[in-house]
C-alpha cells in the first residue's frame, strides 16, 4: 500500500519534486505544505531508503505510470518454459488433450517442452515414443516449430518447441447476453397476450358463469339446510311414537292391575262364607 500525504509518519524524508529536482532532506509536514502550494501529492516511493523519499507529483497519474510498469514486467516474464508429459502407449484422445494445452502455451508466447516417459519394458521401443512426438509435432505445425533435435536421456524422451512469428493467443469467447434476451422475449410476449385475452370483453361471460356457479351452489346449500329441518321432523315424529307406546303400556298395566285386585276380592269374600 501506497503512503500519501498524512499517513506518511516519518520526521525527514527525501524529497523529489515534479520536475525531478532534489530539495534534498526535508521535514515531513514542510515537504507536505510544499506539495499543498503546488496543488500535488507527497507520494512515498522508498520507504526502505535512509531516509526514506517521497516525490511532489499528482496521486492519479502516480497510479498510472506504476500501473503501466506492471503491465511491462509482466511483458518480459511471458517466454517461460512449459511442460507436457505423455508416453508410449497414450491414447489418442488423450494426445489430442495435451496438444490443446501446448497450443495455448504456445499462442501465449511459451515455449514447450515435450517429453515422453518410458517406463519398464517400453524403453525396449523408443520408437513408439518417437512417434508420439511426431504427431504432436504434426498437429501443432501451424503454430510452432521444433527448436533443434529430439533426443533421449535416460527413460525420457525430449522435444522443444518454440512458437512461430505473429501467432496470436486464442480468443476469449464473450458472453452473447443478446442470446439471453431473445430467449426470453418470446416468453414475455406470451404473457402479455396471456394478459390480453383475460382483458378481452368476452372474458365477462366466464365471470358470470362462474357467479351462476356460486348461486348455485348457494342453492345446494339451502337444500341441504331443507334435508336438515326434514330430518328433524323425522325425529320429533319417532318421539311422539315413543311416547304414544308408552302410554298404551302403563294403561294396559292399570288393566292388569284392575284384573288382579278383583280376584283378590273375591278371593277373600269365597274365604269368608268358609268361615262362616
Amino acid at each position: 500500500m501506497t503512503l500519501i500525504n498524512e499517513r506518511i509518519r516519518y520526521g525527514q524524508v527525501r524529497v523529489i519534486d515534479d520536475q525531478n529536482n532534489q530539495l534534498g532532506i526535508l521535514d515531513t509536514r514542510e515537504a507536505l505544505n510544499i506539495a499543498r502550494e503546488r496543488e500535488l501529492d507527497l507520494i512515498l516511493v522508498a520507504e526502505k531508503a535512509q531516509p526514506p523519499v517521497c516525490r511532489i507529483m499528482n496521486y492519479g497519474k502516480f497510479k498510472y505510470e506504476k500501473s503501466k510498469r506492471d503491465k511491462g514486467n509482466k511483458k518480459v516474464t511471458a517466454n517461460e518454459l512449459k511442460m507436457v508429459r505423455l508416453h508410449p502407449r497414450t491414447g489418442v484422445h488423450d494426445r489430442q488433450i495435451l496438444e490443446r494445452h501446448a497450443e495455448k502455451f504456445l499462442r501465449s508466447g511459451h515455449k514447450v517442452r515435450v517429453v515422453c516417459q518410458f517406463r519398464g519394458r517400453e524403453n525396449a521401443h523408443p520408437q513408439i515414443g518417437r512417434a508420439q512426438l511426431d504427431a504432436v509435432a504434426a498437429a501443432l505445425e501451424e503454430v510452432a516449430t521444433v527448436e533443434g533435435t529430439i533426443n533421449k536421456q535416460g527413460r525420457d524422451m525430449t522435444m522443444f518447441m518454440v512458437p512461430k512469428p505473429g501467432v496470436k493467443p486464442i480468443p476469449k469467447i464473450a458472453k452473447d447476453t443478446r442470446k439471453n434476451q431473445s430467449n426470453v422475449l418470446p416468453e414475455i410476449e406470451e404473457i402479455d397476450d396471456e394478459l390480453d385475452v383475460y382483458s378481452a370483453p368476452g372474458v365477462e361471460d366466464d365471470d358470470d358463469d362462474h357467479d351462476d356457479a356460486h348461486d348455485d351452489v348457494e342453492g345446494d346449500e339451502v337444500e341441504g339446510d331443507e334435508v336438515e329441518s326434514d330430518s328433524e321432523d323425522m325425529d320429533l315424529e319417532d318421539d311422539d311414537a315413543d311416547d304414544a307406546q308408552a302410554d298404551v303400556t302403563e294403561d294396559a298395566t292399570e288393566e292388569v292391575t284392575k284384573e288382579d285386585a278383583t280376584e283378590i276380592v273375591n278371593n277373600v269374600e269365597e274365604d269368608k262364607g268358609e268361615l262362616a
